[in-house]
């Protein structure tokens, strides 16, 4: 039976990874992307605006609300998504460090 390794890694480490993932998929970014031009939008609502199936876009929020990145409301029988922005911010926070951590350490020329 497989064991976990997550317990080697740091919470902010396992944090990254998560939320990185959650922008892992172009429908993902499309989703972000519609929903950043919206206050509320339902899932009917975003397929109509993306080439994008209903499951396909259903999944994909399933996905982004499991991160946190977006938040849900219920309106009678309707969900409605929004942006969370809070934790949108703290994503970009977090890769802002990494991205300045990183490259303190680039070289003046590539590997390659």
């Amino acid at each position: 039976m497989a064991t976990s390794k997550k317990n080697e890694f740091s919470p902010r480490e396992i944090e990254m990874s998560e939320l990185a993932k959650a922008f892992s998929h172009p429908a993902r970014i499309l989703i972000i992307d519609e929903l950043t031009k919206h206050k509320d939008r339902t899932c009917k609502e975003i397929v109509g605006d993306l080439p994008l199936s209903q499951p396909t876009v259903s999944q994909h929020l399933k996905a982004l609300y499991e991160a946190k990145l977006i938040c849900r409301k219920y309106e009678g029988a309707k969900s409605l998504y929004c942006i969370e922005w809070n934790q949108m911010e703290r994503f970009f926070t977090i890769y802002e460090r990494l991205n300045t951590k990183m490259m303190q350490h680039r070289p003046k020329r590539n590997c390659c």
